[in-house]
C-alpha cells in the first residue's frame, strides 16, 4: 500500500466543504494540486470549473461568489501560481466577497533551498484574508480524527465571518500526488451558524432622534444586501427624507417604493446645489459612493452630523463620522423606521425630488442633442434596454460614472454589480463571465477597450465553458477618464503615451478570433438589438467613440447641470 495520506486528507476536507455548502470551485492546471483536482472531479456536491489562468480563475470565482453570496473554492498548483491570485483577494476582501483559496505548495524542507516551483507562499496574501493557515499534509494518524472536518468548518466560518471574505490554506503536499487507495468514508462535519450583527435598541433611538424632525438626507453607497432597498426606502417614509442612491446600492431599481430616490446626486454636488440646501445631518450606509463630488462635499462639511451604520470595518474615508453604528446596514434601518419619529420639514423632499428631476431632464435634452454614439447616451442605452432580471456588471473608470450619470430610479428588476472594493480594472471580464455561469438571468457587461485588453483570454475561456454572456465595448482607443484629470493639461506626448495609452487592437478580430460573435455597433437600433436579442454564447459590441469629444462632453454635462439648477 502506497501514501494515501494525501488522499485521506482532502478528500473529507472537500466533502465537508460541500456539505457546509460550497457549491462551485475555480481549478487551474498543475501537478502540486492535484489530489485536490482529484476530489473535486466530478463531488456531487461541487461543480468544479476549469481555467487555464489563475488570475482570470480567481476573478471568475469572485464573479460566482458575488452571485451566490456563498464561498467558492479556488484551487491551484505551488510556485507564481498563488502569487496570480493577488489582484482578485484585494477585491474580494474590500467587496466583501467569500472565497476559500487553497493553494497547493512543496513540503517546508523543499521551502528556501532552490527547489524548483517553491515561494514562500504562507502568508502570503497578509491583511487581505480574514484567516491564513499553512499546514503539511501528515500521515494518518498524526491528527485527530475529523481534523479535516474541523479545518472546512473554520475556513467556512472565518470566509462568512462579518464582514465575509477571503481565507487562505496553503496545503504542503507531498509525493505520491495522484490517488493511493480508496476514499475514506464522509466524516461528521461541525454545523456553523452565523447570525446577523443585529443593532441595539440605545443605537436604535439614537439613530431616530438624530434624524426626527431634521433636513435629513440618507446617502445609499454600494452594496448588495437584497434586503437593504426595502429598509431604506421604508426609513425615507416614515421620516419623510430623500435618499441619494449611489447605482450600485440596489436602491435605483427594484420593486421598492422609489418616490424618494435621487439618482443625480453627482450632478447635484457637482453643481453646488447641494450647498444652496444642505442637510443638516447625513445617514450613510454601503461603501463610499462612486460620484467624488457627493465624498468631496462630505470630507469638505465635517460640521455636518455624519452617521455611518456598517457591520465591520471603518467605512470614513473623509473621517468625518461623527457617530458609528457597527451592525448591519438593513435591520439597522428596518427597526429605526419601526421606531419612527417626526417627519422632516415641509418642502425638504420635494426640493431635492424637484432638483433631481430637472437635473435629469437637463441631461437627457443634452444626451438627445448629441447623438449617438457619445459615452454617457451608451451607459444610458444600455440600462434602458437590459432585459428583466438582467445583471449588468459595469467597469471601474468611466462606465460606472456614466451609468451613475444616467440610471434613473425604475421599478424594473435589474442588478447592477462592480468590482468597486479596489475600483480596479483587471479581472473585469472573468468577474462577470464567472457571475453570468451561475445566475439565472442575462449577464450584461459595459467596459472600456482597456478594461477588456487586460483581460482578453477570459474570452476563449468562456467560449469553451459554454457562457451566454453580452459584453459591451466602449472603444476610444485608450483611456478615457485620464481626460478628466489634471494630467490632460500636461506636455501632450507624455500625456499620449502614459496616460492615454492607446493600443490600436481591433477588438471585433481579436473576440471573433476567440470564438464569440463579435459585432461593431454603428446606430442605436443595433446596440439595442444586440442587448434586448443576445442570443447563445458570448455576443460581443464595440461602439466606436472619441476621448477628446467625451471628456468636453462631460464638461458640458457640468455645465448645463449648473445652469438648469440655478
Amino acid at each position: 500500500m502506497g501514501d494515501d495520506r494525501n488522499r485521506r486528507f482532502v478528500s473529507p476536507l472537500i466533502d465537508a466543504l460541500a456539505s457546509l455548502g460550497v457549491g462551485h470551485a475555480v481549478v487551474t492546471p498543475g501537478s502540486r494540486n492535484s489530489p485536490l483536482s482529484f476530489s473535486l472531479y466530478g463531488h456531487q456536491g461541487i461543480a468544479d470549473h476549469s481555467m487555464l489562468d489563475e488570475r482570470s480563475a480567481a476573478f471568475m470565482a469572485l464573479g460566482i461568489a458575488t452571485a451566490t453570496r456563498s464561498p467558492v473554492i479556488l484551487s491551484c498548483t505551488s510556485g507564481t501560481a498563488a502569487a496570480e491570485y493577488v489582484p482578485a483577494i484585494v477585491e474580494a476582501d474590500l467587496s466583501r466577497v467569500p472565497l476559500i483559496v487553497i493553494t497547493a505548495d512543496r513540503p517546508a524542507a523543499l521551502t528556501g533551498v532552490g527547489a524548483p516551483q517553491a515561494s514562500a507562499q504562507s502568508g502570503m496574501y497578509g491583511s487581505a484574508v480574514r484567516w491564513s493557515h499553512d499546514m503539511e499534509v501528515p500521515p494518518p494518524g498524526d491528527l485527530p480524527d475529523g481534523y479535516p472536518e474541523a479545518l472546512a468548518a473554520h475556513l467556512w466560518t472565518e470566509a462568512m465571518s462579518v464582514p465575509p471574505g477571503p481565507v487562505h490554506l496553503n496545503l504542503r503536499l507531498r509525493e505520491p500526488l495522484v490517488p493511493e487507495g480508496e476514499p475514506p468514508l464522509p466524516g461528521v462535519t461541525p454545523s456553523v451558524e452565523i447570525g446577523l450583527v443585529e443593532p441595539t435598541g440605545h443605537a436604535v433611538r439614537r439613530v431616530a432622534e438624530a434624524i426626527a424632525g431634521r433636513s435629513a438626507l440618507l446617502l445609499a453607497g454600494p452594496q448588495t444586501d437584497p434586503a437593504l432597498p426595502s429598509a431604506a426606502a421604508a426609513l425615507a417614509a416614515a421620516f419623510d427624507v430623500p435618499i441619494v442612491a449611489d447605482p450600485l446600492s440596489g436602491l435605483r431599481a427594484g420593486r421598492h417604493d422609489l418616490s424618494r430616490v435621487v439618482a443625480s446626486g453627482d450632478l447635484l454636488a457637482s453643481a453646488r446645489w447641494i450647498d444652496s440646501n444642505p442637510p443638516d445631518v447625513v445617514l450613510r450606509f454601503g461603501a463610499i459612493p462612486t460620484s467624488k463630488a457627493l465624498w468631496s462635499w462630505l470630507a469638505a462639511h465635517r460640521e455636518t452630523p455624519q452617521i455611518v451604520v456598517d457591520p465591520a470595518g471603518w467605512r470614513d474615508p473623509t473621517a468625518t463620522a461623527s457617530l458609528m453604528i457597527r451592525s448591519e446596514a438593513a435591520p439597522t434601518l428596518a427597526a429605526v423606521a419601526e421606531h419612527g419619529g417626526e417627519s422632516s420639514p415641509a418642502g425638504w423632499v420635494d426640493s431635492w425630488m424637484t432638483a433631481d428631476s430637472v437635473a435629469r431632464q437637463a441631461l437627457g435634452a443634452l444626451l438627445d442633442t448629441t447623438g449617438f454614439p457619445s459615452e454617457p447616451d451608451v451607459a444610458r442605452i444600455v440600462c434602458e434596454a437590459l432585459p428583466d432580471r438582467a445583471t449588468l456588471w459595469t467597469s471601474s473608470s468611466m462606465p460606472v460614472r456614466d451609468i451613475d450619470l444616467c440610471l434613473p430610479p425604475t421599478p424594473r428588476p435589474i442588478f447592477l454589480r462592480a468590482n468597486r472594493g479596489a475600483n480596479g480594472i483587471d479581472g473585469f471580464l472573468s468577474t462577470g463571465f464567472g457571475h453570468a455561469l451561475v445566475a439565472p438571468g442575462p449577464t450584461v457587461m459595459l467596459a472600456g477597450d482597456l478594461t477588456v485588453i487586460h483581460d482578453l483570454t477570459s474570452i476563449a475561456a468562456a467560449v469553451r465553458l459554454g457562457i451566454d454572456a453580452t459584453v459591451v465595448v466602449v472603444d476610444n482607443d485608450g483611456g478615457g477618464i485620464f481626460h478628466l484629470l489634471p494630467q490632460a493639461d500636461e506636455d501632450p506626448g507624455v500625456f499620449e503615451k502614459h496616460f492615454g495609452t492607446p493600443q490600436g487592437i481591433d477588438l471585433v478580430a481579436v473576440a471573433t478570433a476567440m470564438g464569440a460573435h463579435a459585432s461593431t455597433a454603428m446606430d442605436r437600433s443595433e446596440l439595442i438589438a444586440a442587448i434586448t436579442e443576445p442570443g447563445p454564447g458570448v455576443r460581443f459590441v464595440t461602439v466606436r467613440t472619441d476621448r477628446s469629444s467625451n471628456a468636453a462632453l462631460h464638461r458640458e454635462i457640468r455645465s448645463v447641470a449648473r445652469r438648469s439648477l440655478a
